[in-house]
């Protein structure tokens, strides 16, 4: 292997499952110095399929976690009394709330920042962006959409509320539109520089962090009856599904800067409902790759995968028993990237992992980033 050309090493490389990916690097020295390149193990394991990462929606003192291949889940539990919620994921960060606090977290390189909290209407109304600044760098942003009754009636006002790591500052940006409820049961998405909230009406509020302009994109789509609704990101496009018990719809939102229309782009049969007939069930994810359905059978909770470039479905994880029914569910893949704005655990704020005595939020965080860390040290 070490005769072929690099470029072929590296293609070889990325086929591999994560076990082999570790044997190889065990073979000789040059083997573990590609390996372990930063740059490499990124690309590698965003050619991966996701890790799952979930806990309540009610939040709770305990996180699950399913590295790449594993059915079964991992767990961390902080402090009785202390109560988390993951708010957000996006490119290998995590965002927390526990105990009326904010914390954006990388667990991979083991570091985080605390932030005051401020605003939190709902767990929905949070977005969180993270920016590719060059190949090593990223930065961050929270943004909290509001909405107030409008100068006119029938009307809704929106506003926002954006930190970047420092502190929160009111963006001047509004904009006011007819009334519809924002989707509250849908977690925003943030695709190519902009949040996306999805509201009753399927019309869209469209967020850019960067240049705080907003827009309101009016589009509409067809709900069958008793279908479950989930707003998502393909590779090039901004993803509605539609699932039903027989049926799981993906559309693209194409034109989406002058005349945005939802184009169906695949019908998938919802083998983990339609055959199994599950006491319940729902739609939790959808990543490019693979959209997620949770099923319950009576015996056990289990997230089935349908993977768009095989055509399969398979088992991704079986979430234990003693877990209550709603679930945040998050497509995991880890950053080695730096970030701006993120500390080492033993340095910088008095909320540093190694004080004598540590908070009950400190231990929760630090229990969620070992969770996660241990599994990718590869």
């Amino acid at each position: 292997m070490d005769n072929l050309p690099k470029n072929v090493q590296e293609e070889i490389l990325l086929r591999l499952d994560p076990k082999s990916f570790v044997m190889m690097r065990c073979t000789n020295k040059s083997m573990e110095h590609l390996t372990k390149d930063p740059s490499f193990k990124s690309l590698y394991w965003s050619r991966t399929a996701s890790s799952l990462l979930h806990t309540s929606v009610h939040g709770c003192n305990m996180a699950c976690f399913h590295p790449v291949g594993e059915v079964l889940p991992f767990h961390s539990e902080g402090p009785s009394e202390s109560r988390f919620f993951i708010l957000g994921y996006c490119s290998g960060l995590i965002l927390i709330y526990v105990h009326e606090c904010f914390c954006v977290a990388n667990p991979l390189t083991k570091k985080c920042r605390f932030l005051d909290f401020c605003y939190l209407e709902t767990k929905k109304s949070i977005g969180f962006a993270v920016d590719q600044i060059d190949k090593t760098t990223q930065r961050f942003k929270i943004v909290c959409i509001t909405d107030v009754a409008g100068p006119n009636r029938g009307e809704t006002m929106y506003g926002f509320h954006i930190n970047a790591g420092n502190s929160w500052k009111t963006s001047k940006t509004r904009i006011t539109c007819l009334s519809s409820d924002l989707r509250r049961d849908l977690k925003p998405v943030y695709f190519q520089g902009v949040l996306y909230w999805l509201r009753s009406d399927g019309s869209i509020i469209a967020f850019n962090p960067e240049t705080e302009k907003v827009r309101l994109i009016p589009t509409k789509f067809d709900q069958q009856v008793g279908a479950e609704l989930l707003l998502g990101a393909g590779d090039n496009y901004l993803t509605l599904i539609s699932a039903t018990e027989e049926l799981v719809y993906l559309y693209a939102l194409e034109n989406i800067s002058t005349d945005p229309k939802w184009i169906l782009t695949r019908r998938i049969k919802n083998e983990p409902v339609h055959e199994i007939m599950p006491s319940c069930w729902c739609v939790e994810g959808f990543d490019g790759r693979h959209v997620l359905v949770r099923a319950n059978d009576k015996i056990e909770d289990v997230i089935y995968g349908y993977d768009v470039r095989a055509n399969t479905w398979e088992e991704m994880g079986v979430v234990p028993e003693w877990c209550d029914a709603g679930r945040d569910i998050y497509q995991f893949k880890p950053s080695w990237s730096s970030i701006i704005g993120l500390q080492n655990q033993n340095h910088g704020s008095r909320y540093s992992f190694y004080n004598m005595f540590k908070s009950q939020r400190e231990v929760s965080v630090e229990g969620i980033m070992e969770l996660i860390h241990g599994h990718f040290r590869i």
